[in-house]
């Protein structure tokens, strides 16, 4: 698959990063960066179904950075968790709908002891997690 020239491997220096680290992927416009495993099977003609899906939930972090302004977003998304969360639910929603698309099922217990911890930086409560994902998850269609 041919991916855009903003979408880039992780360099080796986010690991050294507290926050950057911890993400599986980061959308930093204008580049999203993945992992190196990750981004190879992305250019494969055969890329495994939840990264494409990973790939429109940081897609959707990209746009909304772009519309809000990278910096405005930036601080707004490190200092203020409803911020934060709401931007995440708006990305995962892209992510869901693509693997709801596919009959693909969503891990709704991984993803969300991932919003309960420091990931996020404040945590979110597990279960407000999980009963969203899962709301959100029946409102899409098939």
């Amino acid at each position: 698959m041919e991916l855009p020239s903003y979408i880039k491997p992780k360099p080796t220096w986010f690991k050294f990063l507290p926050i950057l680290n911890q993400y599986n992927a980061n959308s930093l416009y204008p580049y999203i960066f993945v992992p190196k495993d990750i981004f190879d099977n992305l250019k494969t003609n055969n890329p495994n179904q939840k990264y494409l899906a990973l790939l429109a939930h940081e897609g959707t972090h990209y746009e909304r950075q772009k519309q809000i302004g990278w910096l405005k977003f930036a601080v707004k998304y490190l200092l203020m968790p409803k911020f934060r969360f709401k931007e995440e639910l708006i990305a995962v929603k892209v992510g869901m709908k693509y693997l709801k698309m596919r009959k693909i099922p969503f891990d709704f217990d991984e993803r969300s002891k991932k919003s309960a911890k420091n990931l996020y930086l404040w945590p979110i409560s597990k279960h407000y997690g999980k009963s969203k994902l899962e709301k959100i998850w029946k409102e899409i269609e098939s």
